[in-house]
């Protein structure tokens, strides 16, 4: 297995097409190109009495207003979760902004750090629950709303955000916050709600959780109308809960729209999407992983955000070629 994961990263250097809105070189070049600014913000939510941290990687080549993706960590993460997509995206053209949500982010681990894995769990586990998701749903659409606020005036983003070219990615706890601000059902008191926002255009599903709570998966994920991309793999098990690779595929399985795609890692784990590694995994398998990760979603916002129609034939015909054995890939 390691040998054909090295087969199809070699391919990381073949290009494919170039992105129409992020004036970028070809993608399908696994380097990255670290010379972006980077912004640390601390927005006020007034409304909510609530600061949302944020980390934003601002290109420095292309043209601006550039196609936007904000992004969602997982259950004790932070606005430094999956940086090297953050950096990759950005040397492609793409301003990523990626968010940190109080109260299910790093801070309710610290205390535990250096006492083992099982009191930092202990500590993660009480906040995967609704409160927290419905913070993390307020964050991703206050965002949303000040990042219209500051395209104007003096902000360093005035003039650089393209509103209409906006994509929602997350890993985890944070790929179930995509969900539902693409427009997962949910049932409060039996009756059907959705958080769906219409301002995002696309979505990235990293290793999502899946609770259908009796419903089947069309119920919960069938009025989803956006093009989205799934990833997990083989050895997919949360380090809380009871969600397996098996149930991540629900989402998939349950979105009835087309451009829908799908990518499964042979010996992928948990913790390959968020930029940390698993205790003694190899960080040079992850480090392959990622660049394959890279590849995949910048392919999908290309072709969904950008409107290349190249990069949308490559998902459809060439894509299965490069991941070869090293992931599952289909897609509708």
């Amino acid at each position: 297995m390691r040998k054909a994961v090295i087969v199809a990263v070699a391919l990381l250097c073949v290009p494919f097409s170039k992105a129409v809105c992020a004036n970028t070189a070809p993608v399908g070049r696994s380097e990255v190109v670290k010379n972006n600014d980077v912004i640390y913000d601390d927005w006020l939510d007034q409304s909510r009495h609530r600061t949302v941290p944020v980390k934003i990687y601002l290109p420095s080549k292309g043209v601006a207003p550039y196609p936007v993706v904000i992004f969602s960590h997982g259950l004790g993460g932070s606005r430094e979760a999956a940086e090297y997509l953050g950096e990759y995206l950005c040397s492609r053209g793409y301003l990523c902004v990626h968010v940190q949500h109080p109260g299910s982010d790093s801070s309710i681990w610290k205390s535990a750090a250096g006492q083992g894995r099982e009191a930092i769990l202990t500590k993660l586990e009480p906040q995967a629950n609704g409160q927290n998701a419905l913070l993390r749903i307020g964050d991703i659409k206050f965002v949303l709303d000040e990042l219209e606020r500051r395209d104007h005036g003096s902000s360093p983003l005035a003039g650089k955000l393209d509103l209409n070219k906006i994509a929602l990615a997350g890993h985890s706890f944070g790929a179930g916050t995509t969900l539902a601000i693409a427009g997962q059902n949910h049932w409060i008191a039996n009756e059907k709600m959705s958080a769906g926002d219409p301002r995002i255009k696309a979505a990235i599903y990293l290793s999502p959780p899946c609770d259908l709570r009796g419903r089947t998966s069309q119920q919960v994920f069938g009025d989803i109308r956006i093009p989205g991309m799934l990833m997990t793999g083989t050895n997919d098990y949360s380090p809380i809960g009871r969600a397996g690779p098996k149930e991540r595929l629900l989402p998939y399985e349950g979105i009835g729209a087309s451009d829908q795609y799908l990518v499964v890692f042979e010996g992928g784990d948990h913790m390959i999407f968020s930029g940390r590694s698993q205790p003694g995994n190899d960080s040079s398998r992850d480090e392959k992983f990622h660049k394959m990760i890279n590849v995949m979603s910048t392919a999908f916002l290309d072709a969904y955000l950008c409107g290349d129609q190249q990069a949308k034939q490559w998902l459809e015909r060439d894509a299965k070629t490069f991941l070869g054995t090293a992931a599952d890939y289909k897609f509708k």
